[in-house]
């Protein structure tokens, strides 16, 4: 998988500053959730075939590699990805690097620096994942307790950096239920390698998906 894009832009105040791209990128070799179809691009027109334009046509999941989750993939009759406001998924954000063998708990996060309305980024092991293909079913994970200091702390948005952020062999999903409940937003599959911890300010964007319960996105932070 390539490496991350980093570079300078320029800011609001005239000043450069470094951004560094956490998406993870979209090909035949991206990790997905077992039993879900992989990332495809197939040429249906080609400059190669005298075909006057190169078109793809792609075939995902809206939960394949970087994306962001709305609480209607989990509850009924809450905001789908459409609907969510963008003050959720651009602002403030925080990454915290967990250095932690197995899951996330409340106890690992009770102490952090986590902010009412900021956006949480958790950085762990996982992201060195990234350059493998297949699924690795031995990830980091969040707890149900690590979930309910977050909603308790009352944050727009948590970022996690591998496929799913609950257990594998969770399938109440308790992490998707307790922050959907209070409107928090999940951005799964960033890549937070190369990032050190500390403040940024996140752009994430998902595609509007009319009605759509989830949608890749693309994902940057940039220094402040």
């Amino acid at each position: 998988m390539n490496d991350q894009l980093d570079e300078l832009i320029r800011w609001t105040d005239g000043t450069e500053k470094k951004i560094y791209d956490i998406s993870v990128p979209l090909s035949s070799e991206t990790p997905v959730f077992p039993g879900r179809p992989r990332f495809d691009k197939k040429l249906i027109l080609s400059l190669a075939r005298g075909e006057g334009a190169n078109i793809s046509e792609l075939a995902l999941t809206s939960h394949t590699g970087t994306h962001v989750d709305s609480p209607n993939h989990f509850i009924q009759d809450m905001d789908t990805i459409d609907k969510i406001p963008f003050r959720r998924v651009i602002g403030g954000a925080r990454v915290f690097e967990l250095n932690v063998a197995e899951k996330i708990d409340g106890p690992d996060i009770q102490s952090l620096a986590i902010e009412p309305g900021s956006i949480v980024l958790f950085k762990t092991r996982n992201s060195t994942m990234w350059t493998e293909k297949e699924f690795r079913k031995d990830y980091v994970y969040l707890t149900k307790g690590a979930a309910e200091v977050l909603r308790d702390r009352g944050v727009t948005a948590v970022g996690f950096d591998y496929v799913i952020p609950d257990e594998l062999e969770n399938m109440a999903r308790p992490v998707h239920h307790v922050l959907f409940g209070k409107e928090i937003i999940l951005i799964e599959g960033i890549n937070l390698r190369d990032v050190p911890p500390g403040d940024y300010f996140l752009i994430c964007l998902p595609l509007s998906i009319k009605d759509g319960e989830a949608a890749p996105a693309r994902a940057v932070l940039v220094e402040v």
